[in-house]
């Protein structure tokens, strides 16, 4: 059964989930791949759009704090703008831009101006780094690089004390003359804003493809085994490999919904991992109490079991 006729049946009901669970896990994984990768791309497209406008407005802000190009060279990213005077500019989003001169940081950085950010982004002669929150006190240092080493992405969960600890240590870096570009020696606002915007959409996008595949891979094996665990002993309709495929069938439709939650800039986004979970929950239930009721027949008209 091809991808799009699985996706679109799981949205109907529960009739076709005893096709689907004869599928191979090869077939269900390749699937499951497709609708998470289709998923992200809509994400992507969607941040593109929906921030359009509001980074138009930052890229004229841009253009005051900083001006109108910044330069590549040894000494890294300079703005066009007095180069040796450090300050933050609002970005769209909650997020904060802070650059650092080569003579030092800003005397300080308030608690009150950096912990309800959603996005931080650190700009200076030493390095370039990315802080996002990932909850209510939870924050991770999404990319930081330095001259001469490889991008470092995805450090480990800290919390807003934590987070402002390494944000200042990295902002007391003396400055580097090591950086490489290249041969790209100018860059006008536009393109700069270009980038970030095209970064920013495609940033969110394989966030989420991670937090879907990966997320829901171990949600729904987490489920089968504990499924299997309570019901040993009992008679079974379907073997293992088939109440995983049917619990990951189900939650095709319910990852298209609140993936439309980032796509779109919802409110609900901060609620996406609930939203995922409720939704999943009541339609997995209703999908296996069909299945249930609704055994299938062997060729001498006896309900099938499994062995599995």
């Amino acid at each position: 059964m091809s991808f799009f006729r699985s996706f679109f049946g799981t949205c109907r009901g529960p009739y076709i989930f005893h096709e689907l669970k004869c599928h191979s896990v090869l077939r269900t994984l390749w699937h499951f791949f497709l609708l998470c990768f289709l998923c992200s791309i809509g994400i992507a497209v969607g941040n593109s759009l929906t921030v359009r406008y509001r980074w138009r407005a930052a890229y004229h802000e841009f253009n005051d704090i900083f001006g109108s190009s910044v330069k590549f060279s040894s000494s890294g990213i300079i703005p066009a703008k007095d180069p040796q005077i450090s300050r933050r500019q609002e970005l769209p989003f909650n997020s904060l831009l802070i650059y650092v001169s080569p003579e030092g940081p800003e005397k300080e950085y308030p608690d009150d101006t950096l912990d309800k950010r959603n996005l931080i982004i650190l700009w200076s002669s030493a390095c370039i780094a990315v802080f996002s929150r990932q909850g209510e006190d939870s924050w991770q240092c999404m990319a930081q690089y330095k001259p001469g080493e490889t991008v470092n992405s995805s450090s480990g969960f800290m919390d807003f004390k934590e987070m402002k600890k390494e944000l200042l240590e990295l902002t007391q870096l003396p400055p580097s003359d090591k950086w490489d570009f290249g041969g790209q020696e100018n860059m006008d606002s536009g393109q700069l804003f270009s980038l970030a915007r095209l970064s920013f959409a495609c940033g969110k996008a394989v966030m989420y493809f991670i937090i879907s595949f990966f997320g829901t891979l171990f949600i729904t094996l987490f489920f089968t085994v504990i499924f299997r665990l309570f019901n040993a002993g009992k008679k079974r309709l379907f073997g293992f490999a088939e109440l995983w495929k049917v619990a990951l069938y189900t939650a095709f439709p319910v990852l298209f919904v609140v993936n439309m939650f980032p796509a779109l800039q919802l409110s609900g986004t901060g609620f996406y991992d609930y939203l995922f979970l409720i939704g999943w929950v009541g339609y997995l239930f209703f999908v296996l109490k069909y299945l249930m009721l609704n055994p299938e027949m062997d060729e001498n008209g006896k309900q099938g079991e499994s062995n599995g």
